[in-house]
């Protein structure tokens, strides 16, 4: 079993007229595990954290509209973890579901013409998956699945929608390793993710795509200290986003005030060289 406690007491002084604040929290975490035999592990955690409002969330100006909310709560966060980790001859299988209870979460309402953050409480939800196969003695592979769902309780003031913003999509990631000897080895990746079509639309979200990419990487020590690692990423030069247009981001817009996604890179090539000493 594993225990921890933390307290937190933070107060914010503003300069001019605008109000002070003071938050204070108490969070802490419990830990429990248990094996079954040697090759097995169960576990079961539950924690609570919390965050205070940032600055623009309470304070942000702008073109005379005071957008930012000074009485904002504090955000806390109850997360239960519930996981299982087991070893085979050739393979390690570790999987993990968890449910977060969000108090006062912050949102940004776009549909206000002030204090456009707002407190509302919210869940998110979700499970990884993830493991690693030894093929021979040179081969190897692992992978890593993760997917989580975030709701609010209620629509914000004045909206319809209960999609949180900023929940990624079920990604998948998958590779095989081939090592040539202690000094050498090599790495092919496929990572995808879903169409994003779980969004928060009232607040600037649109549904983005599906998308997936192979990245190579090879890497070789020389000399000792030396380590050369040679590598190119998005190798079939794809278009795809990672990250949404929530209108709480500083965005990107077009001539025709439409908000534009930040596409990744296409295919770039890298270089790196390092010493050790």
């Amino acid at each position: 079993v594993d225990l921890g406690l933390r307290y937190d007491d933070t107060s914010i002084t503003p300069t001019g007229a605008l109000p002070e604040n003071d938050y204070n929290a108490l969070g802490g975490h419990i830990v429990g595990s248990y094996h079954p035999d040697e090759n097995s592990k169960l576990y079961l955690g539950i924690g609570r954290s919390s965050r205070v409002p940032d600055a623009k969330e309470l304070y942000f100006q702008k073109a005379g509209k005071v957008l930012g909310t000074p009485n904002l709560d504090l955000v806390s966060n109850t997360e239960i973890d519930l996981g299982a980790k087991k070893q085979f001859e050739n393979a390690t299988v570790e999987a993990k579901v968890f449910y977060s209870m969000l108090g006062n979460f912050i949102f940004y309402n776009a549909d206000k013409m002030t204090h456009r953050f707002e407190n509302m409480d919210a869940t998110i939800y979700g499970f990884e998956l993830s493991g690693t196969y030894v093929a021979t003695d040179s081969i190897y592979l692992d992978f890593g699945l993760a997917y989580q769902r975030g709701k609010k309780e209620h629509p914000l003031s004045g909206q319809s929608e209960i999609n949180m913003p900023e929940i990624p999509p079920m990604k998948l990631t998958a590779a095989i390793n081939y090592d040539y000897d202690a000094t050498a080895n090599l790495r092919a990746e496929v990572v995808a993710a879903h169409r994003w079509d779980n969004v928060d639309s009232e607040n600037g979200e649109q549904l983005l795509a599906g998308w997936g990419i192979v990245n190579l990487k090879g890497r070789k020590t020389l000399y000792d200290a030396l380590e050369l690692t040679l590598g190119v990423d998005n190798l079939f030069d794809k278009t795809y986003a990672v990250s949404n247009t929530y209108q709480d981001l500083t965005l990107i817009s077009g001539g025709t005030g439409e908000v534009m996604p930040m596409h990744e890179p296409g295919r770039y090539f890298y270089a790196n060289l390092s010493y050790k000493f």
